[in-house]
């Protein structure tokens, strides 16, 4: 199992950080795991340019000269990602934007394929209970897990009474969900996505009935007009598992 976790806080100690590892506690509990862990704050991450230049390249990769060079084979060969991040103003925080822009560079023009079969974990932390900005966060990596194929967990907690540490049980958990995970290797991809120019492989129907209720450009929502199903402008658990029930039935 190799797993790569991804602290975005500049707090070293910061509750989403700490909660990042304990996670890798319980992944250290298989004693073959490879773990890279990623600290945002100490890193040269630049900025994405939306040039598209890694599409082209053929392999994980992009024009810009800084450690995501080093970086992207470590996510290409990742089964499980745990993305560590605070809500800052209704969102997660900046250094976690930028570093998930940069994930074009890992696709290499091959669609979700380079995604798809892995684990996905989101560690949110918040300092006040507001509904709205812990839902977008998590909304936007359901959005990605769901396009790109990743199975999608999500572990949570306010800090508005107290830091994470205070918190043994949390903290437990959180090993919990390390230890849960510390054999899962990559899903063998078997399932096409029926969209014609579409490379994405899935592991599951449930996987690919994610994919299509999650697809932002024209031919999937086109799909989903043929079929029957409403764009309601954002996507919903009913949305994907009525992909599921005609995927089933088809």
């Amino acid at each position: 199992m190799k797993a790569v976790i991804v602290e975005a806080s500049p707090k070293p100690e910061g509750n989403s950080t700490t909660i990042a590892k304990h996670i890798i506690k319980g992944l250290q509990e298989n004693p073959e795991a490879e773990i890279t862990e990623l600290f945002l704050d100490e890193l040269d991450i630049k900025f994405c340019r939306g040039c598209w230049e890694c599409l082209k390249r053929g392999e994980p990769g992009c024009v810009i000269d800084d450690d995501m060079t080093w970086i992207y084979p470590k996510l290409n060969e990742a089964d499980v990602l745990v993305f560590a991040t605070p809500v800052y103003w209704w969102h997660i925080n900046a250094q976690m934007k930028k570093f998930i822009d940069r994930f074009e560079g890992l696709l290499d023009g091959n669609g979700p394929n380079n995604l798809s079969g892995r684990t996905l974990v989101l560690v949110i932390t918040y300092n006040m209970e507001d509904p709205d900005g812990v839902y977008l966060a998590i909304q936007m990596f359901k959005s990605i897990a769901g396009w790109g194929g990743l199975d999608f967990k999500v572990f949570k907690y306010c800090s508005f009474d107290n830091h994470v540490s205070k918190s043994p049980e949390t903290l437990e958990k959180a090993v919990e969900l390390g230890h849960s995970l510390k054999d899962f290797k990559r899903q063998e991809l078997t399932v096409p996505c029926p969209i014609e120019g579409c490379k994405g492989r899935f592991a599951t129907l449930e996987a690919l009935a994610k994919h299509l209720a999650s697809g932002a450009g024209p031919t999937h929502r086109e799909w989903r007009k043929s079929h029957g199903f409403k764009d309601l402008g954002f996507r919903t658990d009913e949305l994907w598992t009525g992909i599921l029930e005609l995927l089933k039935n088809s």
